[in-house]
């Protein structure tokens, strides 16, 4: 993938969750717990789950990037063991 390809892929994810972020507390007090379906600056739907957010984003966007988000209030924090204790880089 050429660098600019992964910088705009870079913007598009950044553009996508601020739009989340702002649309956060009204997607919380409607739709908590399920998944929501952004690409760019548009909510395109909410799901029960993310299988269902998913195939609803390719039959309306084809094979291109979007966002799957669950509507959480306490963003959950990932651990890598791996990472953590220096087997693998995250650098490139």
């Amino acid at each position: 993938m050429p660098e600019t390809s992964h910088v705009q892929g870079i913007e598009a994810i950044e553009s996508e969750l601020a739009f989340y972020r702002e649309k956060k507390e009204e997607l919380l007090a409607a739709h908590e717990g399920k998944y929501a379906l952004i690409k760019g600056r548009e909510l395109l739907g909410v799901f029960d789950d993310a299988e269902q957010a998913y195939a609803a984003g390719l039959a309306k966007l084809g094979n291109v990037a979007f966002l799957i988000k669950q509507v959480l209030r306490d963003e959950p924090t990932e651990e890598i063991p791996a990472l953590q204790f220096g087997l693998i880089s995250a650098h490139t």
